[in-house]
Parts: C-alpha cells; sequence; structure tokens
C-alpha cells in the first residue's frame, strides 16, 4: 500500500473503487446486455414471421384469419377516460402478409444493429398490438415491450452497425455538429 492510499479517508476509498465497478460495467456489461436484449427479441419475431411464411402467403393470410382476427376482433373496442373506442381490424391480407414481412425485416435490423431504435419501436408497438388485441395479459408481451423500450433510450449499443456507422460518419466530420453540441458547458444563471 502506497503512502498516499493509506491516508485517504475510507469514504473516498468505497467511492473510488464504486466508480471503477460502474466504470466496467457502462464499458462492457452494458453493450452486451443490449446485444443479448437485442438477439433474444429478433430471434422470437423471426422464428414467428418465418414459420408464418414457411408455407406461402395463403398459409400466412389463413394463419392470420383464423387464429389472430378472431382475438382481434373480440378485444378491439377499449374503454378509455370514459369514452368506448373501436379500434379497426385489420384485413387478412394485411395481417397475413405485413406483419410476417414486419417481424422478419424489424427482427434482421434489431439483430444487426441497423436502425436499432426505429427497429425496436416497431417491435415495441407490435407487442403493444399484441398485448392490447390479440392475446391481452400475456407476461411475454411485457418482457418484449420493456427490452425494446431499453433499446429505444439506450441505442443498439456497442455490438451493432450503428455504432460502427456513426464512428464512421464522425470521422468524416458528418457527426463532428452533434458531438459538439453534446459537449458545450451548461448555461448558468445569474442570480436576480
Amino acid at each position: 500500500m502506497t503512502d498516499a492510499a493509506a491516508k485517504m479517508p475510507i469514504t473516498e476509498k468505497i467511492m473510488r473503487l464504486a466508480a471503477f465497478k460502474i466504470g466496467l460495467c457502462e464499458k462492457y456489461l452494458s453493450p452486451l446486455a443490449l446485444l443479448a436484449a437485442r438477439l433474444y427479441v429478433a430471434r422470437i419475431f423471426w422464428v414467428s414471421g418465418r414459420d408464418k411464411l414457411a408455407e406461402g402467403f395463403d398459409h400466412a393470410k389463413e394463419t392470420f384469419t383464423t387464429l389472430f382476427q378472431p382475438e382481434w376482433e373480440a378485444h378491439h373496442v377499449k374503454h378509455v377516460f370514459g369514452f368506448d373506442i373501436s379500434f379497426p381490424v385489420p384485413g387478412a391480407a394485411l395481417g397475413g402478409f405485413g406483419v410476417s414481412y414486419a417481424e422478419i425485416g424489424l427482427a434482421v435490423l434489431l439483430a444487426l444493429g441497423l436502425g436499432g431504435r426505429i427497429a425496436a419501436f416497431g417491435i415495441f408497438m407490435m407487442a403493444l398490438a399484441i398485448e392490447l388485441f390479440v392475446y391481452p395479459g400475456t407476461d411475454e408481451n411485457y418482457y418484449w415491450m420493456l427490452l425494446m423500450a431499453l433499446v429505444m433510450a439506450r441505442g443498439p449499443g456497442f455490438f451493432s452497425l450503428d455504432h460502427i456507422l456513426r464512428k464512421k460518419l464522425m470521422k468524416t466530420g458528418f457527426c463532428v455538429k452533434l458531438e459538439q453540441d453534446t459537449n458545450t458547458q451548461p448555461v448558468t444563471e445569474t442570480p436576480a
């Protein structure tokens, strides 16, 4: 132990140790947690979209018509602020085709971390629609929405194409203005 460390108060030692551990978590564990969240949800939506389209568009349309549309019709009226609001039931073509390709496309973007916040928002909205209209009260929907809210708030993280593109754009000077704006000193108020 050095002489300076021996004279350091215990509270300062604890604060330095805590700062070191927080720094490690932010630098290494946070990007891994974001990657795990992205890959977990992306896999679920990829498999769902792939399974719907595995036997062709007609099968995807039939699946939507027999499984999801009756549930949606049963839950399409919501009571909000004392009013009954009727939400439209999507057609079988839009539901079968659009949802299947949206699941696959958003899952790929989310897994790659390309347009990560947008992909997370799309999957968040799909999970919200599932929760409100198709399978209300399912815990999985809440997990998916929570994980996607995390990705929307923090971004896709270090292990993403968004991170690589941002670094390249910063080198070219395209993102320099944004970086300069975020590093400005806070404005202090003068007493009146």
